[in-house]
């Protein structure tokens, strides 16, 4: 068992592994996105928040540079 470092919840990585990529279509990467010290990672649940996050900030980022349509609601909210 592996021990979430965000949320200190204990989880098989198998089981998280397949959660997180289903829930991205297999777009992102368990294993690059959420691993950690041996013994440590993120769960699922904590991977997929801390990653749609990180998305949302690059479109946002992407909204300021005028390379996607500007939503100031969004852009103020994710940066």
């Amino acid at each position: 068992m592996v021990t979430c470092f965000e949320c200190k919840r204990e989880f098989d990585v198998e089981d998280e592994r397949d959660e997180y990529e289903s829930y991205f279509n297999g777009e992102l990467d368990y294993d690059e996105d959420c691993g950690g010290e041996p013994g440590e990672g993120l769960c699922a649940g904590c991977g997929i928040v801390r990653s749609e996050g990180l998305i949302n900030q690059g479109r946002a980022i992407f909204m300021m540079n005028g390379d996607e349509d500007y939503d100031d609601d969004f852009a103020q909210k994710w940066l």
